[in-house]
């Protein structure tokens, strides 16, 4: 790539295009009920802007100090508000958590006092500060997004490769200064800042495209959840959970693999609707579902599929674990459910299960096995678990 290249045509370049990003973004928070997150980012790439612009006039007019401590609080102020976009996607305050906080606070303070100190005298090492601290930054958003539970990860991803490539960028440029001011070494600065400032162009422009991929995931996985979570609960609907059900049937079909389902269902639960009122029977339906996901493990599938009947698909081929699992979970209700929100429920639950085995044609076979099975537990007393017994011959 060569060297001399006109370096206010690239200043200007980076104008342009940052204008149209931070437009688009500015816009996007306007159509998305005013998220505060897309303010920011637009507000990044118009800080960006005018610490770019300021600096094509000090290329050009080769203005006084005062000039050039704003081009650098602007182009270090720019990452520091894509970063406090990321907290407030996160919905974290704008400098994040208690710890993080405290170093951003310190390493901002710093690098004001090192601007005021060197702005006036050497404008080199008050570039050196600025590429350091945005590197530092960038760093610190590559840490925040590695904390950010959602899928799919590839927008997570895509970011953090990006700034991870910009505070490498940054680095290199620390280096490039440090290496051409104790002059261990020949180097063309001018030019090598130029190749710089070309890929943070790139980098810059992919960034500011990747941050609403971000959002728009977050904003898709909750229609999502809307769709295929029941709302008191947060487990998979009925639709959702016989869909990931025969999902897990077809791949064990394939793998020569066990299943088992179970149909869980609360006993007397009309009666503590009836005497209680309907908070406290919401409150016991998600005191179980949260029973459920604590004893069962993270890949086993649980869905609330009616009132006040759960199911579950466990991926555990072990019988006697399978027991000691829905042993301990009923026990687990009756403890939990001796009193709810001051009141004596004296809650139970009674289980079927099925595992998968020849004779059962689809998933929703296995689901009306596990369901007879419910019914001889009621049958049988309640507060129970049984299990439909496959004949040898049909087993996997």
């Amino acid at each position: 790539m060569d060297l001399n290249m006109h370096l206010p045509t690239l200043l200007v370049t980076s104008i342009m295009i940052n204008l149209l990003i931070g437009g688009m973004l500015w816009a996007i928070y306007h159509l998305r009920h005013r998220e505060r997150c897309f303010l920011l980012w637009a507000l990044a790439c118009l800080t960006f802007v005018a610490g770019t612009a300021l600096a094509v006039v000090n290329e050009i007019t080769e203005a006084p100090g005062l000039m050039q401590f704003t081009v650098h609080l602007a182009l270090g102020g720019s990452p520091l508000l894509l970063l406090a976009g990321i907290h407030a996607l996160m919905q974290l305050p704008m400098a994040g958590t208690r710890g993080s906080s405290r170093f951003l606070y310190g390493a901002s303070l710093l690098y004001l006092f090192g601007l005021v100190v060197s702005t006036g005298w050497d404008p080199v090492a008050a570039r050196f500060l600025t590429a350091l601290f945005s590197a530092l930054v960038f760093s610190l958003a590559i840490y925040r997004l590695a904390y950010i539970e959602r899928k799919p990860r590839l927008p997570l991803r895509i970011l953090q490769t990006l700034f991870g490539i910009h505070g490498t960028l940054m680095m290199a440029q620390v280096l490039v200064i440090a290496v051409s001011v104790t002059g261990s070494a020949p180097l063309d600065l001018h030019g090598l800042l130029k190749l710089i400032l070309v890929n943070h162009l790139l980098l810059v422009s992919a960034t500011a495209m990747a941050l609403p991929l971000l959002a728009f995931t977050r904003a898709e996985q909750a229609l999502v959840a809307l769709a295929e979570r029941d709302g008191l609960t947060q487990l998979f609907n009925r639709r959702a959970f016989y869909r990931e059900g025969n999902l897990a049937f077809e791949k064990a079909r394939e793998d020569r693999s066990l299943i088992t389902v179970l149909m869980i269902d609360l006993d007397h639960f009309k009666q503590i609707n009836d005497r209680w009122g309907h908070a406290t029977g919401d409150e016991v339906l998600r005191i179980v579902a949260n029973l459920m996901k604590a004893e069962l493990r993270d890949d086993d599938i649980i869905g609330r599929v009616g009132g006040e009947e759960f199911a579950a698909v466990l991926r555990n081929n072990n019988r006697e674990a399978i027991e000691a699992v829905t042993g301990r979970l009923l026990q687990r209700i009756v403890e939990a459910g001796r009193e709810v929100d001051g009141v004596p429920v004296h809650l139970s639950a009674s289980i079927g299960g099925a595992s998968l085995a020849l004779e059962h044609a689809a998933f929703s076979d296995v689901m009306a096995s596990a369901d007879r099975a419910l019914y001889q537990a009621k049958d049988n007393g309640r507060n129970r678990a049984e299990f439909v017994t496959a004949s040898a011959a049909a087993k996997y």
